[in-house]
């Protein structure tokens, strides 16, 4: 089967993007699995992070399912969203419009440039629950926040969070990647507190506008950055800092920046504006077997040099602010 695609990221966390409304594959669920698999896997021609499905909805302008490296599907991807909303804002050419995704439906919409050269990409994020049942996670009480979670670590606080996905973010002063991954790994291999598994974030608060975070994602592991996983952080702060509520907040991660403003009513509903970028890298047509027989091929392989030196360039900035 040939199949048409799009490699793209989200601040470094890399996707190969398949169109299923202009082309029906009719893949079966075993197959999107062995997609995923196969294409993601490091070794090979490609390698990503998942592979994001672009479909038709009965009721929204798209949907997107989303599959990671390992197979598994997730609720929600908010780098990969970003990336399924600029390829349908384009495809239907319009300025807004809205995503259909496993448990709940977003706003998408161009932005204003982060940077010089960056197709910029804002999500209204309103699926935010501290109810750790939505996560789910075991427990007594009905929240989980800044307390220990002794099956994860004897030392470090953590607050459970649910963005469609679940979340646990503990803020420190270092952010320690063996730590984290030990953790993450605890997190989604022993299911007595998460049985579904866990996204674990660690945030790093670098000034009253800027935090830096780092993810160990479930279904992939550490990744360059994971976007519920980024706003996830941004809430946490907030609710640690209220003045920080309303106000623009820089997000860092490996593969760059994103900025998130976190606001919440009277009735203690949480909104987050979710602003980044959602760039290509190349297209291609992939020549897949799906009897097994023989590994796929990438074929016709076209760079978008240009928005990759845009990024290099944006890369090269966000550094230079770390500095």
């Amino acid at each position: 089967m040939m199949i048409e695609m799009i490699k793209c990221h989200g601040t470094g966390n890399d996707f190969v993007l398949i169109d299923e409304i202009n082309h029906d594959y009719g893949f079966t669920e075993e197959q999107r699995i062995s997609l995923a698999r196969e294409i993601c896997d490091r070794k090979g021609p490609i390698g990503a992070d998942g592979i994001l499905f672009v479909l038709s909805s009965e009721w929204a302008d798209g949907k997107m399912r989303i599959f990671n490296a390992d197979g598994s599907e997730p609720e929600m991807c908010g780098n990969g969203l970003r990336c399924v909303g600029r390829y349908v804002i384009e495809v239907a050419g319009k300025d807004v419009v809205e995503i259909e995704t496993m448990k709940a439906s977003y706003v998408v919409r161009k932005a204003e440039e982060i940077h010089n050269g960056i197709t910029t990409i804002q999500i209204t994020i309103e699926t935010v629950s501290f109810d750790i049942n939505t996560l789910p996670m075991s427990g007594a009480r009905k929240e989980h926040l800044f307390d220990k979670i002794k099956e994860l670590s004897e030392t470090l606080t953590f607050s459970a969070l649910s963005i469609s996905n679940p979340h646990v973010v503990a803020i420190v002063d270092h952010i320690d990647e063996k730590e984290l991954s030990i953790v993450g790994e605890k997190a989604n291999t022993d299911r007595t507190v998460f049985p579904k598994g866990v996204n674990v974030n660690f945030v790093k608060i670098l000034d009253e506008q800027s935090i830096y975070v780092k993810t160990y994602e479930r279904g992939v592991g550490l990744t360059q950055s994971c976007g519920t996983g980024m706003t996830a952080s941004s809430i946490i702060v907030c609710r640690k800092d209220e003045k920080r509520f309303d106000s623009e907040i820089r997000i860092f991660n490996d593969g760059g920046m994103i900025k998130c403003i976190v606001s919440k009513d009277e009735l203690e509903k949480y909104k987050v504006e979710f602003i980044g970028n959602a760039s290509y890298i190349y297209k291609g047509r992939i020549e897949f077997d799906f009897s097994g027989q023989k590994p796929y091929q990438l074929a016709d392989k076209e760079i978008y040099e240009k928005e990759i030196q845009d990024y290099d360039a944006f890369l090269t900035y966000a550094k230079s602010v770390l500095a």
